[in-house]
């Protein structure tokens, strides 16, 4: 019975020390959540040139008294636009909460450009303890990642193949690029023309409400729009400055491109029609008339002297 004594109270020992040692292989607890705010997702900044930046912030709360350390990784599509940069790894001191930053940056400007701001990419940070090659405890969080909307239609004029004169009009091309990351729409479009007051651009209603599409790379699917330059029979021989802006439906922005356009005077018909066929030699006519008159003085002198002979006959 004195041997049992003993057995009995190292069995209960036992059997005591497994949750305890349990506790302390599991150790304090720990929470990690998001600071930045990505509910429903977070959006980068863009640039005009299609630089990209952003940062995310996580904290990591440690409740316990002792020192944590967790091993950070990353897991998104790498396809997208962004690279994600943040620490490998953090230390924590106990009864601390400190904050840790994810840096955001991308690719090139048309990669950028290219990535619809209605799709996302997700990040996930996940953050592990562990002792040794064991994992303790891990956990997560998750974000999703996109950019603005960026509107920005450029028009560009082609100036007219023909020449323009007073009094009559020629066509000219207007492209409309959308080199913005989102579809877009004409809501004006209008014409200045500067010291030509004779001189207007017509067909510019065919521009209202127009939809853009998201030019692409090769830049084949831009808006062309045939506009007309109609130059009144008063205009004056001189060259002109056309420009025609386009209002962005997306962000109610104009801009302009511009041209010089040469206005000449008509033309005028300076050949003489040959008439030979039809009309007399005028020095022949000339000829014949001096031939006439000639012969009515001879005729006049004539019956004069014949007159002055009867009287001189009569007389005697």
């Amino acid at each position: 019975m004195r041997r049992a004594i003993p057995v009995v109270l190292a069995l209960a020992l036992l059997l005591t020390s497994y949750p305890v040692a349990g506790q302390g292989m599991q150790g304090p607890s720990w929470e990690m959540g998001w600071v930045t705010d990505v509910d429903p997702k977070y959006v980068v900044e863009l640039e005009d040139d299609w630089d990209l930046t952003g940062s995310l912030v996580f904290f990591v709360n440690n409740e316990g008294l002792g020192e944590l350390n967790l091993a950070i990784t990353y897991d998104y599509d790498e396809d997208g636009p962004f690279t994600f940069d943040g620490p490998e790894s953090v230390s924590v001191s106990g009864n601390t909460n400190e904050t840790f930053t994810i840096n955001i940056e991308g690719g090139s400007a048309e990669e950028v450009r290219a990535f619809s701001p209605s799709s996302k990419i997700e990040l996930t940070v996940l953050a592990e303890e562990q002792v040794g090659s064991s994992t303790l405890r891990s956990q997560e969080v998750s974000a999703d990642v996109t950019v603005p909307r960026m509107y920005r239609l450029l028009p560009d004029l082609t100036p007219p193949t023909e020449t323009l004169f007073a009094g009559s009009w020629v066509e000219f091309t207007l492209e409309v690029k959308n080199m913005g990351n989102t579809q877009d729409a004409i809501t004006l479009g209008e014409a200045t023309v500067r010291s030509c007051p004779h001189l207007s651009v017509e067909g510019l209603d065919q521009l209202e409400d127009s939809v853009v599409p998201v030019t692409n790379a090769n830049g084949d699917n831009a808006a062309v729009f045939t506009l007309r330059l109609e130059a009144t029979s008063s205009h004056q021989e001189r060259t002109c400055e056309v420009s025609v802006s386009v209002e962005s439906e997306g962000d109610n922005n104009q801009r302009s491109s511009t041209m010089d356009v040469a206005v000449k005077a008509p033309k005028v018909d300076t050949s003489v029609p040959d008439t030979s066929d039809d009309d007399e030699d005028p020095s022949s006519s000339s000829e014949t008339l001096s031939w006439f008159s000639g012969l009515d003085t001879f005729a006049t002198v004539v019956m004069a002297f014949l007159l002055f002979l009867h009287r001189r006959r009569f007389d005697a």
